[in-house]
């Protein structure tokens, strides 16, 4: 009798455990040539940047705005003194659920390259 009581409770304990781990999956993508750039502008580049916004929700699905896509931009931006454009950059969503306690969570991220664009004549080499 305590072994199958034993193998019940074992049983239960991995139902238990698979059921309050969550599911995730993540988009995005990369994007070479970014922003709009001036044709007569020159770029200069100040280094990699990375920023992210997390929203966390109960029981409804959490929902991205515009403003937050951009927030997490300027965030982005503001790392780098004097950048005003993202060059080579990625985004990424990710999207993740515990089914159990009825958690939702989002989780934008975006990383590239701050630039400075000065428009003006183009420097020839």
């Amino acid at each position: 009798m305590t072994q199958r009581l034993m193998v019940l409770a074992t049983g239960l304990a991995l139902i238990v455990l698979a059921s309050t781990g969550g599911c995730s999956y993540t988009y995005g993508h990369f994007t070479p040539n970014t922003q709009y750039a001036y044709p007569n502008s020159n770029i200069d580049t100040l280094g990699p940047v990375k920023a992210e916004i997390v929203k966390t929700t109960w029981i409804i699905t959490p929902q991205l705005k515009l403003g937050d896509v951009r927030e997490c931009y300027h965030d982005a931006l503001s790392q780098a003194s004097g950048a005003n454009i993202l060059i080579n950059y990625s985004e990424d969503t990710t999207y993740t659920r515990i089914p159990i306690l009825a958690i939702n969570s989002i989780k934008y991220a975006i990383e590239g390259e701050a630039a400075r664009m000065t428009v003006g004549k183009q420097e020839l080499k």
